[in-house]
Formats: structure tokens, C-alpha cells, sequence
């Protein structure tokens, strides 16, 4: 019986991984839609964000790879320090990108408001690491990118993976500020979800950079927090109108920036986002073929 579930995970690893990581974050997430009692609530808010984790930690031992390799990447801190500094760099390019996208669009921006924000920011952070999108990673970039790659060129891969990555967030649409009430209200909040969506896709493509040029789903964890944490704290606007499910501005003008570093990321890398096939081939064999103990 073991034998036959490690070979269709096998078969199918990143199917397999999809399916798990929704079935477990989106029947966590009723507890928050359904407005169950506290602490449930939470609880089910919480646990839904680890749904990529568990379901990369369940494949990876119900397959062939080895768990150990895999967690040795959630932990891999050797890498350049330019790396670290793109990790952090880009998130701030990118709101400093915004904030003039928000000059031209006629938004009167403050950078006055950030000094302000310092603990703000690194507690926002720490928290996101740990549970508010940091946790992802091991297995968006952990195991499905890796996965993706070995068939499809890293577009197509970061294509696929920022899709499904994108639209695995649609139940918190009912959970926040942008929260919708049956069809009529989700049809009013079509363009602003898809614009979000679409915003997903593009913090995707950076991702994929970072992780194939470093191997370190580490560094893909701390971009991944910084453009969560840029994103909430670090717009020099008033925190109430970060946060208003009104600030589509916002939105838009990241999207456009987001999508402008995807373009330059493009044609620096000539499509390969950072993706060479000896050096990434290396971890895969590793995980997939070693007698490591699982």
C-alpha cells in the first residue's frame, strides 16, 4: 500500500501538492468565514496558512525525496550577502516605485510618516515570517517550483505556480477589509480581486529569481515577508488608508510597479530568471536519489 501512494505521488508530486495544500487551507478557512467562536476562528486563520507547508512536508515523505534535504533549504543562510540585499532591497524599491506612482496619480504621499513606523515594521515583520505568508515558502518555492522547473521553463513554471498561488488566497477575500456577501457583492469586487491576483503573480516571478539563484528557500521566505510587510506598513500614507478596503489606488499603482520589475527582471535574466540546469539539478538529484535517511 506505501508503495502505491509513494508511486502516484511520485508520478504526479506537484498535483498532488496543489490538491493537499488547498483541501487543508481552504477547510481551515471556514472556521474564520463562517465566523465561528473565538479561538477557533484564529486558529483556523492560522493553520490555513500553513497549508503549502504541511502539504510539502506530506509529499515529500509520502514520495521519494528526502524530508531532510528539503527542510535543509527552509534553513540554508549561506548564500552571498547581495542576496539578502536583494531579499530585503526589492520590497523597498518597490514601495519607493509605488509612492511615486502614487505622486503621479495625484496622491499626496508623506514620508514623514515612516520614522514613526520603525517597531511597527520589524514587528509586522517577525509576525509574517512566521505566519502571515514567511511560512508559505517551504512550499510554493520549496517543493512546487523546483518540481515545476524540472518540466517547464521557468516562465511557464512561475506562470503556473503564481496562478495557482494567486487564486489559493481567494477565501481570505471573505476574511478582510475587501470581505464579500453572496454573488452581487463578489461581482462589485471582481476587478479589484483580479488585480490583486494579478499582483500575486508578479511577487511570483521575483520569487523565482531569488530562489534559483540561490537555492534558499530562507531568502524566499524574507522577500516574501518584505513585500508583505512593505505592502502594510511601509506606503508613506496614513495606516488607516493602507489598510481601508478602499485603497484600489494603492493597489493598481503596486500592481503596475510589481509587474515593471518583472519586465527588467525578464530581459536581464533573457527569460531564465535566474535558472541554470547543472546547479539546479544538483538539490533535485539530491532530494530525489540519495540514501538519505527520509
Amino acid at each position: 500500500m506505501r508503495q502505491q501512494i509513494r508511486e502516484r505521488v511520485d508520478a504526479n508530486p506537484v498535483v498532488a501538492f496543489f490538491v493537499i495544500a488547498y483541501a487543508i487551507s481552504w477547510v481551515a478557512w471556514l472556521g474564520p468565514i463562517l465566523a465561528m467562536p473565538e479561538p477557533l476562528g484564529t486558529l483556523g486563520f492560522v493553520v490555513g496558512g500553513f497549508g503549502p507547508f504541511l502539504a510539502a512536508l506530506l509529499v515529500t515523505w509520502l514520495g521519494s525525496d528526502s524530508v531532510r534535504a528539503w527542510a535543509r533549504q527552509i534553513v540554508d543562510w549561506r548564500v552571498a550577502p547581495r542576496w539578502y540585499v536583494a531579499a530585503f532591497g526589492i520590497p523597498l524599491l518597490l514601495i519607493t516605485l509605488t509612492s511615486i506612482g502614487l505622486t503621479v496619480a495625484g496622491t499626496s504621499v508623506d514620508p514623514g510618516l515612516l520614522p514613526g513606523r520603525v517597531s511597527l515594521v520589524l514587528v509586522s515583520f517577525v509576525g509574517i515570517a512566521l505566519v502571515g505568508g514567511g511560512n508559505e515558502e517551504p512550499g510554493w518555492r520549496g517543493l512546487a517550483l523546483p518540481k515545476l522547473q524540472e518540466r517547464f521553463a521557468p516562465v511557464p513554471a512561475t506562470l503556473i505556480l503564481g496562478v495557482v498561488w494567486a487564486l489559493w488566497h481567494l477565501p481570505l477575500l471573505a476574511t478582510g477589509s475587501t470581505e464579500f456577501h453572496g454573488l452581487a457583492s463578489f461581482v462589485e469586487l471582481a476587478l479589484t480581486t483580479a488585480v490583486r491576483l494579478l499582483n500575486i503573480v508578479g511577487v511570483a516571478f521575483v520569487l523565482t529569481w531569488i530562489y534559483n539563484e540561490t537555492g534558499s528557500v530562507l531568502l524566499a521566505i524574507l522577500a516574501h515577508t518584505g513585500f508583505n510587510t512593505a505592502n502594510s506598513t511601509l506606503v508613506p500614507l496614513p495606516l488607516d488608508v493602507i489598510s481601508t478596503g478602499d485603497s484600489t489606488t494603492i493597489l493598481v499603482v503596486t500592481t503596475v510597479a510589481i509587474w515593471l520589475l518583472v519586465a527588467v527582471l525578464l530581459v536581464a535574466t533573457r527569460g531564465r530568471l535566474g535558472y541554470d540546469d547543472e546547479t539546479a539539478a544538483a538539490p533535485i538529484a539530491t532530494r530525489g536519489h540519495s540514501s538519505e535517511a527520509k
